[in-house]
């Protein structure tokens, strides 16, 4: 318990009874993670706690890292977390750190209000960026780490600039809502971000001696996992986990369903053709996960989207991750993860495009006033259905995009479904996860759909958490749709989709386990 009284009746939006536990632990540790599930509210419980540390003058600073497409959601005046949830009698002087500083004052004018500092990860990675923002802050700094995946890697540039940036502040705090999307090595580095008398192994090869089993190819892999209770053990005393249902008093979240599009004869063909080159390259494989993989199993999705072309292997191994891998939008997808090239792109199929505007003209017949969240793993994707939408017998229906577009696009469409900002009538958004899954309030729609899905199972959880959240006052419906052949014979979307319900990653999957899974119709 705090030694300081914490009047919760200051909050101008009260907290629930588990924010208030959580904001007494913030206030009461320098160091602190709160790892609750997405919706639970870990911005609120940041931003209250800030309010108590400055009032006893603890910190005269906030210092807020995140990945570039959350960054609105702490910085934007109108819509913002610090908009929602700053007190109003305590001044604020918000500057966000872009291309461009933007400043912008809350509460009352004062010389000495608390300062905020918004930036994101790929910002810090300027060796004179970040040198800007470490002249800022010291020891009566408070500096939060949104998202922390962002520096699950010890050696990528910006975990190094975050490690700088640490070690001048004197409270830190890490938010992440699936701590461990990939495996138990996920907690290193977020461990010693925090402070390394937690897990008291300074390097990565002690972290794999003491937890890891490795084997596989040359033994460098890490195939099985030694004294995990040991890594919670020690973090117990510096984390909160609590899931919105044990916590909230929510609608019903509904299993997933699935929509059924059938491929045509020419784009089966198309889909078995590189289908089977993948399994003859695969049994020739000598490594059990071959970085390329991954980019070779996307190009077999890509096909049931109806394209071909545009990804390019990357052929990475474990030891030459870019910089790029760790920022947005790839941060989020895995240092296997291919680029995409938007001008090789060709066109081969729509089954599964007119199967969901057939299902839209369905529910715009059943709800007029119908609002739904479209989730596409590729780019082209989203352009194409966003045209369709547009160009179709529906001009009623406002349309919205979140990708990698205009800033007034996504912020147009952000409005579109927050309960505060969404229009009266019909209206859809489409987007792709990786840029639109993160830190954003969509529940003024019900139900989402997955043209297609990202490998990751943190980008599936982070997406259906934007509808599932406070404020939603209706049952959330998931649906996916999933490519078939022409005589109901399963594609790659059935194993993706199988995989992502059983809360597994793909990358765990070993080569024999691909051509098991490929060779199935």
């Amino acid at each position: 318990m705090s030694p300081f009284h914490l009047d919760f009746n200051k909050c101008p939006i009260a907290p629930y009874e588990h924010q208030k536990v959580g904001i007494e632990a913030l206030v009461d540790n320098p160091v602190f993670a709160l790892f609750d599930e997405p919706g639970a509210g870990k911005s609120k419980q940041v931003i209250d706690a800030a309010m108590y540390l400055w009032e006893q003058r603890q910190i005269d600073r906030v210092v807020v890292v995140c990945p570039s497409p959350v960054k609105p959601v702490w910085a934007d005046p109108e819509l913002g977390q610090l908009s929602r949830y700053l007190w109003p009698d305590t001044p604020c002087l918000i500057s966000e750190y872009h291309s461009k500083l933007k400043q912008w004052v809350f509460g009352p004018e004062s010389k000495d209000p608390l300062r905020w500092i918004i930036t994101n990860y790929e910002y810090l990675r300027d060796a004179k960026r970040l040198k800007e923002v470490m002249s800022k802050v010291g020891e009566k700094t408070l500096l939060v780490l949104d998202e922390s995946s962002a520096v699950k890697t010890a050696r990528t540039q910006q975990t190094r600039a975050c490690r700088k940036l640490r070690k001048k502040c004197g409270r830190v705090v890490l938010l992440n809502g699936t701590p461990i999307d990939h495996s138990p090595l996920d907690m290193y580095s977020q461990g010693n971000m925090m402070s390394p008398n937690i897990l008291e192994t300074p390097n990565l090869q002690l972290f794999r001696a003491r937890y890891c089993i490795m084997g596989g190819w040359q033994g460098r892999e890490v195939v099985g996992w030694n004294n995990l209770n040991d890594i919670t053990v020690r973090f117990a005393p510096y984390v909160l986990r609590r899931l919105k249902k044990d916590c909230l008093d929510l609608p019903e979240k509904m299993e997933p369903v699935t929509i059924t599009a059938t491929l045509t004869p020419a784009t089966w063909k198309v889909y078995r053709e590189m289908r089977d080159d993948l399994i003859t390259w695969l049994n020739k494989s000598t490594a059990s996960v071959a970085p390329q993989t991954i980019t070779k199993v996307m190009r077999l999705a890509q096909i049931t989207s109806g394209f071909i072309g545009g990804i390019e292997d990357q052929g990475l191994g474990d030891e030459t991750i870019p910089d790029y891998v760790e920022t947005e939008p790839a941060m989020f997808q895995g240092s296997w993860f291919p680029r995409e090239i938007t001008n090789t792109v060709k066109v081969i199929g729509d089954e599964k495009l007119k199967v969901f505007l057939q299902w839209h003209r369905e529910q715009l017949f059943m709800n007029p006033n119908f609002k739904c969240v479209v989730w596409c793993r590729f780019r082209n994707e989203v352009e194409r259905l966003r045209t369709a939408l547009k160009d179709g017998k529906h001009p009623e229906v406002e349309v919205g995009t979140i990708w990698s577009g205009p800033k007034d696009e996504r912020e147009h469409a952000v409005r579109l479904m927050n309960p505060y900002t969404a229009p009266e009538g019909p209206a859809l958004l489409v987007g792709t996860p990786a840029t639109g899954a993160f830190g954003l309030d969509f529940t003024a729609a019900d139900t989402a759909v997955y043209m297609s899905n990202d490998r990751r199972l943190l980008i599936r959880i982070q997406s259906e958490d934007r509808l599932h959240r406070p404020g939603q006052t209706r049952v959330v419906n998931y649906f996916d749709v999933i490519a078939c052949g022409p005589r109901g014979q399963k594609t790659i979307d059935h194993h993706i989709i199988k995989t992502l319900w059983a809360h597994r990653d793909l990358a765990e999957m070993t080569t024999s386990g691909w051509i098991d899974v490929l060779s199935e119709e």
